[in-house]
């Protein structure tokens, strides 16, 4: 009985007769002597090299793996029985099996020293057996001297390099050296390309002596060179990719003898995108407060420093955003870090327009390209609304009742600026100032988490972390709301606004000099 396989491909167990089995020798005898091994040339490139597997060099030691051989598809599909291996893998005799083993799991690996190998490619056949079927694994090799092998220096196998956005087609990127693999026998023809990671088409190679530009450079072997450079093939943009990975080869003229160089590139940000308001305009309304004195007189007034509203813009950049009147106004004020509109002194007019301008922190920086425009309007006092319903109980005797029904509003006492020096939040824990409160049943919450102050029930303001002058914004101020609740007037939350200014040295002196000259003291 003999059993055939190949290709990795399964055949049944065939009975063969005595005659069959002799035929079939003779034509195998007569396909061997067709092919003129001894007159083959030592490499047919065209035909191996789609099918190599790997490079060694001749001072590889023994032991060394070569490859995992994973099980084929036909033999995979048979389970193991009564705690056999499903699979086992076995090298078929051949010149080369001194120099090689493959264990039982798949593993080829070398057994001797492969310097009689050097320049020839190696065939090594490995035959993967089931119970029930065959395969076979083909495995190309070529073993070459050390010193002919082509190589990267040690700087460019794994390099960090990094280029501006935005910047022209052609540009070099910087922190990557000079792409010139060699080996040390001498010169020969290489080919540099990117075989890998390079999305869009965003990177290319530049010949620094011909200063050609293409994906694939090509330096014949005698001709004077200065290396190939990474540049970008287009402008980059941050905001849709900020990193690559590329994958360089350097390989000779028949792809067999290669050097690969791994190159992440980083995409540096510029500030190249304008805050914009999430609306171009904003309208707001505020309703005054009408007070009645002793004789009857009302009067309607708009506490100072209450709030308004509150304008947006985002930065496609991730950069932070402060805000400001274009035109100054007695009327209006701005938090810069937020947005907020506050009232700084009691209207003169029915309406007003401001228009605010939104610029990122960045050095330099760039302002909102269009300025979003508010319209406040001033208006009388809400009239307390009252719900009149007529309920029919008795068809005969018909008679209405009415209800009235108080809504309860959210008070929003005045902002309060108040100052200090930096010497005053230096200690942890340390109360800097005492809340009012306007009846004994009132507790204090700060409404917003704050870095640097917390409020405790009682309205005792704290110094949570060490005031530093230097870390806050530009406008040096701490800036926080605190929810005040009543518990005796149906649990209703007022929202006062606190603005804590720091007096640098500089402020102290601005002051003092400024009262010198009200006094007539002159100049300062």
């Amino acid at each position: 009985m003999l059993v055939l396989s190949g290709g990795g491909k399964m055949r049944k167990k065939k009975e063969w007769s005595f005659e069959g089995v002799v035929l079939l020798l003779m034509a195998l005898v007569a396909t061997s002597r067709c092919e003129d091994v001894t007159n083959r040339p030592l490499m047919d490139f065209d035909m191996v090299k789609d099918a190599l597997s790997l490079v060694l060099p001749h001072d590889t030691y023994p032991g060394y793996t070569i490859k995992q051989l994973e099980p084929s598809n036909v033999t995979s599909l048979h389970q193991a029985t009564h705690g056999q291996p499903i699979h086992n893998f076995r090298l078929l005799d051949t010149s080369f099996s001194k120099f090689f083993t493959v264990l039982e799991n798949g593993v080829v690996m070398t057994t001797g020293d492969l310097t009689p190998l050097v320049n020839q490619p190696v065939h090594l056949t490995i035959l993967e057996e089931t119970p029930n079927s065959t395969a076979t694994h083909h495995l190309q090799l070529f073993v070459m001297d050390r010193k002919d092998m082509l190589r990267f220096p040690g700087a460019t196998l794994d390099t960090l390099g990094e280029v501006m956005e935005n910047q022209p087609a052609g540009t070099p990127i910087r922190g990557i050296p000079h792409l010139q693999a060699n080996s040390v026998s001498g010169s020969r023809s290489i080919s540099y390309r990117i075989i890998s990671g390079n999305e869009d088409e965003a990177f290319a190679l530049k010949d620094l002596t011909t200063q050609k530009v293409d994906n694939v450079i090509s330096i014949g072997e005698g001709e004077q060179t200065d290396g190939v450079i990474l540049v970008t093939k287009k402008p980059l943009d941050r905001e849709e990719k900020k990193d690559y990975t590329l994958t360089i080869e350097a390989a000779d003229t028949e792809g067999i003898n290669k050097a690969i160089a791994k190159i992440t590139i980083t995409v540096l940000d510029i500030n190249d995108n304008r805050p914009v308001f999430t609306k171009p305009e904003y309208k707001f309304s505020m309703a005054g407060i009408k007070s009645t004195d002793l004789h009857g007189n009302s009067t309607v007034s708009w506490p100072r420093f209450s709030q308004l509203g509150h304008v947006e813009a985002k930065d496609e950049d991730g950069d932070k955003v402060a805000y400001k009147l274009i035109t100054p106004s007695n009327y209006v004020i701005i938090v810069p870090q937020t947005g907020e509109l506050l009232l700084a002194n009691e209207p003169e007019m029915h309406e007003l327009l401001v228009e605010v301008e939104a610029h990122d922190l960045r050095t330099p920086s760039l302002s909102s390209a269009k300025p979003a425009r508010v319209l406040i309007e001033f208006v009388a006092p809400e009239p307390i609304p009252m719900i009149v319903q007529h309920l029919n109980h008795d068809a005969i005797n018909q008679h209405s009742h009415r209800r009235d029904k108080r809504r309860v509003t959210r008070a929003v006492r005045p902002t309060k600026r108040i100052e200090f020096t930096e010497t005053d939040g230096d200690l942890e824990g340390k109360v800097v100032f005492q809340l009012e409160k306007e009846t004994d049943r009132e507790t204090f919450k700060i409404r917003d988490e704050n870095i640097w102050v917390q409020v405790e029930t009682n309205g005792a303001v704290r110094v949570k972390k060490k005031w530093d002058y230097e870390e806050l914004g530009p406008e040096k101020t701490i800036d926080f709301w605190v929810i005040i609740t009543n518990s005796g007037h149906n649990g209703e939350s007022i929202n006062p606004h606190y603005l804590i200014h720091f007096l640098w040295l500089c402020d102290i002196v601005s002051a003092i000099c400024q009262r010198w000259a009200r006094w007539g003291g002159g100049d300062c």
